[in-house]
């Protein structure tokens, strides 16, 4: 692993900015390979930048959504999978094979040391604003917890390296996850007080993503090997920092679902931290297939309409990729329903309460191809040509569809969704794009204000307080409301327990690369994945669900360690249980 670390340390320089405009963090390659140039101004302005660039790779790709999403009570498979993630194969998910998670372990200890790098040689830097060089640092402690944060959740125990390595070495054991814990809350504590309120240009770390990473690190750790007494008490201490002093950080909810994930609002008021992206495949590895850094979140939720009939690919519907159908479970989490779980809505009035469906969900799709795909010259542009009610429709209704003029089109009932046809999670549609095949140039929003809100309600619940959570999901839940249907949307204390709350983070937060985190740190991943993801089933119209029900086993609460890992230390690197 050294001999990688180095060698991407004077990757990521290369390929560092040495400036950064007004607009946007942005990199300007420079042929730069030694890591004493980190110790002049232009060298670290070019180091932090490096450290940046590993979110691109961490959040969003296949590897992003596989290791967080996939697995879990929202998504089951896709038209394809990755190293077991989805299922719990025990011939994928193994510490030879499971390529997702070895790449996230791989990618977060090269920038690992590169920010370690930054840290040593901030100290050698002349010819730069103190100020400056204080914010940069603070800036690379945070990206440097955020980096541990990752690897902890995922692996448990890992090597803890907070120093600049700069010569191969072998000698590497995984310490405690106690130590680690130790490491990233000194990290952020550090940077919370001394790092900007606001982003000086977007993509930016500030005081508020410390505050926001502080609740949700403090929160993890309640749970874990390490946890600490304060821990819950700490978590809601700091959730609550930022959102009563939300204005002090430029932040504040968007008032309507739709805002938050608009194209062009990825920077938008509501929005802590976010990875940029680029089209510059010079240094963005814009492929696909590698990991690297392209962005993908358009692609991953999306299901087949291009071999539809009348149906094309194109810009607007995006390139369906497939990855991850949802299951019943969330989709029905949008129905109103009251204390007891009885539905409040029926038929038509499905999900038209809490407006978060229809509005981050497609479920229409309208003819963009008339005569593709063995459909029919008569049909007409824009009219209907796919639909999913998210219910079963009566015999009549299903034939006056099919008896429909010009054309009928076609329906997907829940009990039709396959593999490859389900309504598509829109939150990361991206229509800039220059080719219907091209990857995004959006930013992927990472951490954003409405999480803080429900950090903090999980936080308070813990601490015994029921009232205090109520009140800060309520305020999520009211801006999710359809319009003049707020007061229906609101919930009492009494309702307040760990599955509420986790199903309002389904809601609110599907696809946001947090469920598989939300289950472990919650105790819940095993009950719910045999409770919610369905098991396989063969339709007329294909294949539904997955053996993650079967497969899945007390273990898998952790990642296997690469196996190149533990083969570069001799084996001192050692394997978590069961695998």
């Amino acid at each position: 692993m050294k001999k990688l670390v180095i060698v991407t340390l004077g990757t990521s320089l290369l390929f560092a900015g040495a400036s950064c405009n007004k607009d946007i963090l942005d990199e300007n390659p420079q042929s730069i390979t030694t890591p004493s140039f980190l110790g002049t101004p232009q060298g670290i302005e070019a180091g932090v930048t490096g450290v940046y660039s590993g979110l691109r790779q961490i959040y969003g790709n296949d590897a992003a959504f596989f290791s967080t999403e996939a697995g879990t009570d929202l998504w089951t498979n896709g038209i394809s999978s990755s190293s077991g993630l989805n299922d719990y194969n025990p011939n994928d998910l193994t510490p030879a094979n499971a390529t997702s998670t070895s790449f996230l372990w791989q990618v977060c200890y090269q920038q690992i040391n590169n920010a370690n790098g930054v840290l040593q040689y901030s100290a050698t830097v002349q010819g730069m604003d103190p100020a400056r060089l204080k914010q940069l640092v603070a800036e690379t402690k945070l990206l440097r917890a955020t980096y541990y944060f990752l690897l902890v959740r995922h692996f448990g125990d890992v090597p803890l390296m907070l120093s600049f390595i700069d010569a191969p070495t072998k000698d590497i054991s995984r310490a405690p996850q106690a130590e680690v814990y130790n490491a990233i809350i000194a990290d952020l504590t550090d940077a919370m007080n001394n790092i900007a309120d606001k982003p000086a240009q977007p993509g930016r770390v500030t005081r508020a993503t410390s505050l926001h990473t502080l609740a949700k690190v403090y929160l993890e750790r309640a749970t874990s090997t390490a946890k600490q007494g304060d821990d819950y008490a700490n978590a809601a201490k700091f959730a609550k920092e930022l959102i009563d002093n939300q204005s002090r950080y430029g932040l504040g909810l968007e008032a309507d679902p739709a805002t938050v994930f608009a194209e062009g609002n990825e920077n938008g008021k509501e929005v802590i931290f976010n990875a940029q992206f680029n089209g510059d495949a010079s240094f963005s590895r814009i492929d696909g297939f590698t990991f690297g850094g392209e962005n993908i979140a358009a692609f991953n939720f999306h299901s087949r309409y291009d071999i539809l009939p009348n149906m094309t690919r194109d810009i607007n519907y995006g390139r369906p990729f497939a990855r991850h159908s949802l299951t019943h479970y969330l989709e029905d989490a949008y129905i109103l329903r009251d204390a007891n779980g009885n539905a409040l809505e029926t038929q038509t009035q499905l999900r038209t309460t809490d407006a978060r469906y229809s509005k981050w969900f497609t479920t229409v799709y309208l003819v963009n191809s008339p005569g593709a795909n063995g459909g029919s010259a008569s049909a007409v542009a824009g009219d209907t040509s796919i639909w999913y009610p998210g219910r079963e429709l009566p015999a009549a209704v299903l034939t006056r569809i099919a008896n429909r003029k010009p054309v009928a089109y076609r329906v997907f009932q829940p009990s039709q969704y396959t593999t490859e046809f389900f309504p598509t999670l829109n939150k990361f549609d991206s229509r800039n794009r220059t080719s219907f095949q091209g990857f995004s140039t959006r930013p992927n929003i990472v951490y954003r204000l409405a999480e803080t809100y429900l950090i903090a309600a999980e936080a308070y619940f813990y601490l015994g307080n029921s009232t205090q959570a109520r009140d800060y999901i309520n305020v999520v839940r009211r801006r999710a409301a359809a319009s003049g249907k707020a007061t229906q949307m609101e919930i009492t204390a009494n309702r307040i327990n760990i599955d509420f709350i986790l199903d309002e983070r389904a809601r609110e937060l599907c696809g946001e690369l947090t469920r598989w985190y939300d289950l472990k740190r919650t105790g819940k991943l095993i009950e719910r994945v045999k409770l919610y993801n369905p098991p396989i089933t063969r339709l007329a119209t294909g294949i539904y669900g997955s053996n993650a029900a079967i497969n899945i086993k007390d273990y898998h609460v952790l990642r296997p360690i690469p196996q190149t890992e533990i083969d570069r230390t001799g084996g001192k690197i050692t394997q978590n249980t069961g695998y």
